[in-house]
């Protein structure tokens, strides 16, 4: 039991540690040293749990994209509310990127580089396309909301929550070079602002 509890507190040190150190350096720039050094063990300590830096991120990046929409998804029902809806999404994904930022680049440079694994991508994260569809149809014909298609409503807020991650060093460095602490307030803000401009969007 102990060998097994030991186990587990040493493969934690080191995931907590590769994943500090893959948000400050990227899957390129990160080392297997480094993350030995973030853990406080050995390289070869490290190389035992996790043989290459490829499959300490693969394991990082599947468990922080397992079950994302799980919580969105459970906002999804024939006679839910889209507001609602948006807000849960708003909130849940932005909070996810903001623990997880590395996840879109990833999955950006992933693709392009394999465009083979858009598949693995997509069973990972298991929206639940067809409900949400069903649910914006219904909101639509109640005059809840616009007549506006499900799949640009998606879209629309994939991009307002994923652009300020991926494009956080030209927000920093447009808007807050002199005081880059700002930035973390503006994307605090920021779920709020989409959350409040896709409502007034989609007032009738």
């Amino acid at each position: 039991m102990d060998k097994e509890n030991t186990k587990r507190t040493t493969e934690q040190l080191i995931l907590e540690a590769a994943r500090t150190v893959f948000i400050r350096k990227g899957l390129e720039g990160a080392r297997m040293q480094e993350i030995a050094n973030e853990a406080g063990i050995n390289k070869a300590l490290l190389h035992y749990y996790f043989r290459s830096k490829e499959k300490l991120f693969n394991h990082i990046f599947e468990k922080a994209l397992a079950g994302m929409f799980d919580v969105i998804n459970e906002s999804i029902h024939k006679e839910g509310d889209v507001f609602a809806f948006i807000e849960t999404f708003v909130d849940h994904y932005l909070s996810t990127l903001k623990e997880n930022p590395f996840i879109p680049n990833f999955i950006f440079n992933e693709i392009n580089s394999h465009p083979e694994r858009i598949h693995q991508f997509s069973d990972k994260a298991r929206l639940n396309f067809p409900g949400y569809k069903q649910m914006v149809e219904k909101n639509i014909k109640q005059n809840k909301i616009i007549a506006i298609s499900p799949e640009h409503l998606l879209i629309d807020m994939l991009g307002m929550c994923v652009f300020p991650v991926l494009g956080r060093p030209i927000i920093e460095k447009v808007f807050f070079e002199d005081h880059p602490a700002g930035a973390e307030n503006f994307l605090y803000e920021r779920k709020q602002h989409i959350i409040s401009f896709l409502k007034k969007a989609l007032q009738p």
